[in-house]
């Protein structure tokens, strides 16, 4: 009998390099359990448009087997314009540019405190970049109930200067451990101080802990 518990990656970096000479990265982070030497993908989050302090949605599920070591490792990329339409698992990384990658073992990320973890990038040679990943995990509820919502501003200050705000609305729920963690983010809306926004569906294993 191999007892485990399943858990929910999220992810965020801080001071990513700055690969694009007119605009910022647009980072996506990929995630792969180590084994037998050999790496396994388990997860690509989504593109994160001109930001080097990424806060990315998309969460990784993976078991966490006691007892055994498990080594995580963790690649940011900068993806290329011409390659945004471009479904994320098909993504060839290779034509990407690299921004860096750290490595833990699982177990150090659940020991700690608030189950979060921040590492320091690295490249392929292990020489340390500029950049940090932060990783947090958390046991995954097993509920199928879901809530539909439907959110709308009034009067949004206005951020442009030529134009109006160009705004969105990003969901959190605060972990059990007090960190507000990114659940879902609606779409933009372009020259709007009214936004109304799509309805969205949370499950509850989005919006609740364990």
């Amino acid at each position: 009998l191999r007892l485990y518990t399943p858990l929910e990656l999220s992810f965020s970096a801080s001071k990513l390099r700055n690969m694009d000479a007119l605009s910022k990265s647009d980072p996506m982070l990929v995630v792969y359990t180590k084994m037998d030497g050999r790496l396994e993908e388990i997860g690509r989050t989504e593109v994160i448009l001109n930001s080097l302090e990424p806060l990315w949605i998309t969460k990784a599920m993976i078991n966490y087997q006691f007892e055994i070591v498990q080594p995580l490792v963790f690649r940011i990329y900068d993806v290329d314009t011409k390659y945004h339409n471009t479904p994320l698992k098909t993504l060839n990384l290779a034509q990407q540019d690299f921004l860096g990658e750290a490595f833990c073992n699982l177990s150090e990320i659940v020991t700690k405190f608030n189950h979060s973890l921040t590492l320091n990038l690295r490249n392929g040679s292990g020489h340390a970049l500029q950049g940090t990943v932060t990783v947090h995990a958390e046991e995954t509820a097993s509920s199928r109930m879901a809530v539909d919502m439907q959110f709308h501003c009034l009067n949004l200050d206005n951020k442009d200067t030529f134009s109006k705000s160009d705004p969105f609305l990003r969901v959190s729920r605060l972990s059990e451990s007090a960190v507000a963690i990114p659940i879902c983010k609606t779409e933009v809306i372009k020259n709007n101080l009214n936004p109304v926004w799509r309805p969205i569906t949370l499950t509850s294993q989005q919006y609740s802990s364990k």
